[in-house]
């Protein structure tokens, strides 16, 4: 929009001039515009070009002596041209100087947003050179980028309800959130969102909110389609599973353990760093168990802390199809912990394994859950790509029955009892543990 409103000041230079120096100067002009950034130094440059302006229509302007193109003599000697000009009429002066302070004046409101198409206006009402246009080309190039961008925003919503279409386990349902999302497209649902995170989230969501009105349980995964830029980006550092580490294992005041780890590492490596951390607190008259900063891992190892907290087999609900993870949590006869009070810190970071771990111990009643509601990040589908950039995870074969009045965690998450900032619920959390009377109640 700076722009245009240098072009319009341009129009305002003589016409010789621009018909001799034009494209240089108005390149000059546009370089100095895009380096020019700020208040400051756009003012200034407006503040040139109207300087520029005025010193012309007082002294006029001519063409200096200048080489063309015209037969030589046949002595051979060039031939020289002088090419009067005359300077804007007066009137025609005042009327742009006004035009131009009006339009400084209203500076703000011209850089609100707009969808045009046409190219800048001609002040003079006729063009002095057809073949130079200020800002022409960036219109058609802004025109052919927009076009670029709609039509592969197009082919991944079609891709996406071909999948939804072609894989879903349920094909009545399957051809219904096909339907629905390109329903969304035909109405302009996509068209203010890039190609990115932001359409992949928003096709996320409109397949949830579908399938909630079909009929599929809140908290159950249907398809989540993935940007694969930001998923790698959020994923692990290489090498994190390769060491099971707890951040925390120590018996706090009043005789309240505290365990923190942030990645549930492989049972291979983490099974005996499991049983000494549990061992550890197992004479504790509480246990809090901090997963604010946990993004997920394996099944195995979740259950393995969980078997330490129930005298008796207890279902561990895997929303994943022929899991590996074994269904039931396996009884510890050493544990002194399953009739102790329980207390699970989230935030908006727990995923995935920590979900899993704490949205079952929160069915059976078993924990306190205290934070932030979790994540809603389980992806439990099988991943098909989508182009280069991204892909979709899709439930190809029907999950599991969840005993569970919720079915799931998937998109809503896990909710707390204790709603508090992830940074207070630590604090919380002990206060709750030393209070009698959440230690003298049975939870479960």
């Amino acid at each position: 929009m700076f722009e245009r409103l240098c072009a319009l000041l341009f129009q305002l230079y003589p016409l010789e001039f621009r018909r001799t120096y034009g494209r240089d100067a108005w390149q000059l002009i546009r370089d100095r515009a895009r380096v020019e950034r700020g208040p400051y130094l756009r003012a200034r440059l407006l503040f040139d070009l109207l300087r520029d302006i005025f010193a012309t229509s007082l002294r006029g302007w001519r063409t200096r002596p200048a080489l063309v193109s015209a037969p030589a003599p046949r002595d051979g000697a060039p031939s020289f041209h002088l090419i009067e000009s005359q300077g804007p009429r007066p009137l025609t002066m005042a009327i742009g100087m006004m035009a131009s302070f009006l339009m400084w004046a209203s500076f703000t409101l011209m850089f609100q947003p707009v969808q045009t198409q046409a190219g800048p206006a001609n002040l003079t009402g006729s063009r002095a050179d057809a073949s130079f246009d200020p800002g022409g080309d960036d219109d058609e190039e802004d025109q052919r980028v927009a076009t670029d961008v709609s039509a592969a925003r197009r082919e991944i919503i079609d891709a996406v309800a071909a999948q939804l279409k072609d894989r879903y386990f349920d094909p009545a349902v399957g051809q219904q959130l096909s339907r629905a999302l390109l329903t969304f497209a035909n109405n302009g649902a996509y068209d203010s969102v890039g190609i990115g995170q932001d359409l992949a989230d928003r096709l996320t969501t409109h397949i949830y909110q579908t399938g909630r009105t079909l009929g599929v349980p809140a908290g159950v995964a249907i398809a989540d389609v993935i940007y694969l830029k930001q998923a790698m980006a959020a994923a692990p550092p290489p090498g994190l599973f390769r060491e099971c580490r707890f951040d925390a294992i120590e018996t706090m005041r009043r005789n309240i353990g505290h365990l923190k780890l942030n990645v549930f590492a492989p049972p291979a490596v983490c099974r005996d760093t499991v049983t000494k951390a549990m061992a550890a607190v197992n004479d504790a008259d509480a246990l809090i168990i901090d997963l604010r900063d946990n993004g997920g891992g394996m099944g195995e190892t979740a259950l393995q802390i969980a078997s330490y907290l129930f005298d008796r087999p207890a279902f561990m609900f895997d929303p994943r199809p022929n899991s590996r993870v074994p269904s039931h949590t396996t009884p510890v006869a050493a544990s002194r912990l399953t009739d102790k009070p329980v207390y699970i810190l989230t935030s908006s970071k727990t995923q995935s394994a920590a979900e899993y771990f704490t949205y079952s111990l929160k069915m059976h009643k078993r924990v306190t859950i205290v934070g932030e509601r979790t994540a809603g990040a389980q992806h439990s589908g099988v991943f098909q790509p989508i182009g280069e950039a991204f892909g979709i995870a899709i439930q190809e074969q029907a999950p599991p029955p969840s005993p569970f009045p919720v079915k799931g965690w998937e998109v809503i998450g896990v909710e707390p009892d204790v709603r508090v900032p992830a940074d207070m619920a630590l604090r919380t959390a002990t206060k709750l543990a030393a209070s009698p009377a959440d230690r003298s109640r049975r939870i479960y």
